[in-house]
């Protein structure tokens, strides 16, 4: 079977134990094989194979690439997720992105009804052979190309996380002694090398990315106390979409809603004011209000 049908089952198994907690075998393995026959409207290659042995196999295997534990209660007569270790927001967020949603895509009757996103990131193919070298602990090396740059470089690190940031996937790796960022899409010939990762490497995921919007932290700048004046309708989604975890509102009145963040003034958080750059205004501080000074002049002067 193809890495994309173990994936497909993968993904289903935990997706049925979510939805049910206690599951004998055959009532997963009909929901499977549903699965697979619509699955299969799309791509005539997958096979549905699968027993006793396999679902053994399965669970162990997502057990050791995913941190995820299957159990059996002999008196639920059932298959079950052990919730402590089950993490479903992450979990089915990546997942789908490794399948790609296929499960929405299944037959021409939900291509008039279901619209997905066309743009979607490259290399998510490599989530599962880089979740796997995280959880045994080993290095992985992959072919590197950066933004700019023609020629491709050979990178050996010490894999740590994955980060998702606005629809594009990270390996967070520990590279010659310094945790860097590295886009998937810049990837390729991605293998998994037997040597362990270094014990001593020290990363607090919160701490590095307290103060980041997105996936860029400056090595010498401090974060700053921001304040922004935004519409009411701006305010709204922002609410329900916040920019950053420090958000939070100073103040509101008839025309507008005051909101502070403490941030890196970073180029990704600047791209981000600049795209609501009608509905906000820039409170403090004076050297971010100087920056999308200049940004907006040069802009305006390209159209004159």
């Amino acid at each position: 079977m193809s890495k994309q049908g173990y994936i497909a089952r993968y993904f289903n198994i935990v997706r049925k134990l979510s939805q049910q907690k206690y599951c004998s075998y055959e009532d997963l393995e009909r929901f499977l094989e549903r699965e697979f026959e619509m699955l299969q409207l799309n791509d005539d290659t997958l096979e549905f194979n699968f027993s006793k042995r396999t679902l053994q196999r399965d669970i162990r295997e997502i057990r050791n690439i995913l941190g995820i534990d299957i159990m059996y209660s002999r008196s639920q007569r059932g298959y079950y997720i052990i919730q402590d270790d089950y993490s479903s927001d992450l979990f089915l967020k990546t997942l789908e992105e490794i399948n790609s949603f296929s499960a929405l895509k299944l037959t021409n009757s939900l291509d008039s009804i279901v619209y997905l996103e066309k743009r979607k990131p490259k290399r998510a193919e490599f989530l599962p052979d880089i979740v796997q070298a995280i959880q045994g602990k080993k290095k992985i090396e992959f072919h590197y190309q950066k933004f700019g740059e023609e020629k491709e470089t050979i990178r050996k690190v010490s894999p740590i996380a994955i980060r998702e940031h606005n629809n594009r996937w990270y390996l967070i790796a520990d590279d010659k002694g310094i945790v860097k960022n590295f886009g998937l899409e810049r990837m390729n010939k991605v293998s998994i090398l037997k040597e362990k990762i270094d014990d001593n490497i020290e990363f607090n995921y919160d701490d590095k990315y307290k103060y980041s919007y997105g996936i860029i932290v400056p090595s010498s700048e401090k974060p700053e106390k921001i304040v922004l004046s935004v519409t009411k309708k701006q305010a709204a989604y922002l609410e329900s979409l916040p920019l950053h975890e420090s958000q939070q509102i100073l103040e509101t009145n008839n025309d507008e809603v005051l909101i502070g963040l403490e941030l890196f003034l970073t180029e990704d958080f600047i791209s981000e004011i600049l795209s609501m750059s009608r509905t906000v205004t820039i409170i403090e501080p004076k050297k971010l209000k100087e920056k999308i000074k200049t940004i907006l002049k040069e802009t305006l002067e390209k159209y004159n």
